[in-house]
């Protein structure tokens, strides 16, 4: 099959044997594998009209990069969020296991970008499907979607850090030097800069700041998240570098909350030794850490837009905690489970704007899809 051969509506739904709610399953194919960007990337378009994922033929999926599997022979495809419909949108994409082509869309919603195979950023027009390429990474476009914010972490020490550029690829500039972070890192003393690699930048909702964080000892050893004896930090940063601070120590998957009053992640009562993992939430001032709920719960937490809920997932499938209730359950179970691994599919669940529906991917029925849970508001 092309790519561009595939089209229409896919959808169908099943009641979860053990939740017994019912289950939006949008993509059926038995040879491709579909997934959505990432837990803090939101598939829907600014409008709500398009849902963007990408897709590769599983098969392809071989080529080993880090800890991942890729393909240069990606796509990436729109679907109708009324009629589920799926169209054909762009190819050349390098799609890999853990994040696909990495579809983000520019919050006007007119052009959508993603990494094409040549290693550089494409932005492909909605209307038109034509496609530009921009030098450079991605890891964000800032939510007045005047900028892209990016990482180096290899070459020089002095070129290592977050760079930000126009979302036309126009005044490319480091704001923040990874010597600047590890500065302010309280327990440096434990490993040399060379050690650290700067990462997952998120932008507040007003685009005034950004979350990063660091990994210690990854350019070493490619899929190496944790040192034993070693804490991760995460930061603040102003939009253009300035009032860069240490915020906490944390674990891992952080993401800001509605608000931008605090920030959620993930990390362990234990945190030397791994043990008792947990939700946290900490104010952006660094003050009153705490932990979220008292249960073993930790994969990608992200906040519901009201506040009330976080979605995060582990082996057995999507959970939903709620915040005042001090409660948590599953939402969707995965049916003996799949490989989780960066080789495999992670859920990545993500809120619909309006908290009506969660989307998440599985590959419970064979290659990665996409299903979508309704939920109650």
């Amino acid at each position: 099959m092309r790519w561009q051969d595939r089209s229409g509506v896919e959808m169908s739904s099943f009641v979860d044997p053990q939740t017994g709610r019912e289950i939006w399953r949008l993509t059926n194919s038995s040879t491709m594998a579909d997934r959505h960007t990432y837990y803090d990337i939101d598939p829907w378009s600014p409008d709500g009209r398009w849902i963007a994922f990408s897709s590769a033929v599983d098969s392809e999926v071989t080529t080993p990069v880090r800890d991942l599997l890729s393909t240069e022979r990606g796509a990436v495809y729109l679907m109708d969020a009324e009629t589920y419909a799926i169209e054909w949108l762009a190819g050349d994409a390098f799609y890999q296991t853990h994040t696909g082509a990495f579809a983000v869309w520019h919050p006007q919603g007119r052009s959508l970008f993603y990494t094409h195979s040549s290693g550089r950023i494409a932005s492909v027009d909605i209307a038109t499907k034509e496609v530009r390429l921009i030098e450079g990474s991605m890891r964000q476009i800032s939510p007045d979607g005047s900028t892209i914010v990016y990482t180096v972490n290899d070459g020089p020490l002095a070129g290592r850090g977050v760079y930000t550029m126009g979302a036309d690829g126009s005044g490319l500039r480091q704001i923040v030097s990874t010597e600047e972070v590890y500065a302010l890192t309280p327990n440096r003393d434990l490993f040399p800069v060379d050690d650290v690699t700067v990462g997952n930048t998120k932008w507040t909702p007003d685009s005034r700041e950004m979350l990063l964080t660091i990994w210690v000892g990854l350019n070493k050893k490619p899929g190496q998240f944790h040192i034993p004896g070693v804490e991760r930090s995460l930061y603040i940063a102003g939009r253009n570098g300035e009032s860069l601070r240490w915020l906490t120590y944390f674990g891992h998957h952080h993401s800001w909350t509605p608000s931008a009053s605090s920030v959620l992640f993930c990390d362990w009562l234990d945190p030397l030794e791994r043990q008792k993992p947990r939700l946290f939430l900490v104010d952006a001032d660094g003050s009153n850490r705490r932990v979220v709920i008292d249960e073993p719960l930790g994969g990608h937490p992200i906040m519901s837009p009201d506040g009330s809920q976080i979605a995060t997932w582990d082996d057995d499938g999507v959970i939903v905690v709620h915040v005042a209730e001090q409660r948590s359950e599953y939402v969707a179970t995965f049916a003996g489970g799949f490989d989780m691994s960066h080789h495999g599919t992670h859920p990545h669940p993500v809120w619909k704007a309006d908290g009506s529906a969660l989307l998440y991917n599985t590959a419970q029925f064979g290659p990665s899809q996409l299903c979508l849970l309704p939920m109650p508001r």
